[in-house]
């Protein structure tokens, strides 16, 4: 074998490679992934931890439904009216995500529940600071839709926050949402998460959005 063919299995093979290092089936559940929102990819030639991009640019935002969430004492109630949230690319394709609701006074909790609204492009993993949402196939996407609803008890204010994994070597961490405030005691008007789901091609999401 020529030394030119033996160079281009060896690339082949290291391009194989890259592809499935980048967490085909979602953030891994540990405390580094959960806590600090990093995937802890290790570039395939260079054994060494991939870096976050620097800046404060990035390609991608956070929509929200509405800037508000409606205090809730029980599981039934905070079930009432979900918020509908979109993790979006400008312009730019992403292949994953990490994302959480926090309080933006710190910490790491994560806060409240999330429903994938589309089939198989997300799933919801069980971390040790709150459940979290996350990617389950490393194909490339524009947007990826889910519902949130808050915890019985819940009186802070919340925001999304996602790393975005646009590739294995390009990862955007701080990406944020619109911050949400408690408001008042649920209404009797319900909207479902199965309702929203069934919905998503008939509406629309406000341009609610951060820098």
């Amino acid at each position: 074998m020529s030394r030119f063919c033996v160079y281009l299995v060896v690339f082949c093979a290291m391009c194989c490679r890259f592809s499935v290092l980048s967490y085909p089936q979602g953030a891994p559940v540990r405390t580094e992934s959960c806590v600090n929102l990093q995937p802890v990819h290790t570039d395939p030639l260079s054994n060494q931890p991939v870096q976050n991009q620097k800046g404060t640019t990035k390609p991608y935002r956070i929509l929200v439904s509405q800037q508000q969430y409606q205090t809730c004492t029980t599981t039934q109630q905070c079930g009432l009216q979900p918020l509908q949230v979109s993790i979006q690319g400008q312009g730019g394709l992403f292949r994953g995500f990490i994302v959480q609701a926090r309080t933006p006074s710190g910490g790491s909790r994560s806060w409240g529940q999330f429903f994938p609204l589309q089939t198989g492009d997300s799933k919801v993993i069980q971390c040790q600071n709150g459940l979290t949402l996350t990617h389950t196939a490393n194909n490339d996407k524009n947007i990826v839709r889910f519902a949130w609803i808050p915890e019985p008890g819940m009186r802070d204010q919340v925001q999304f926050v996602a790393t975005v994994v646009q590739n294995l070597r390009t990862i955007y961490p701080g990406v944020y949402s619109a911050q949400l405030r408690p408001v008042g005691v649920p209404t009797t008007t319900t909207t479902s998460v199965a309702t929203m789901t069934s919905a998503l091609t008939t509406t629309r999401m406000p341009p609610t959005t951060t820098d």
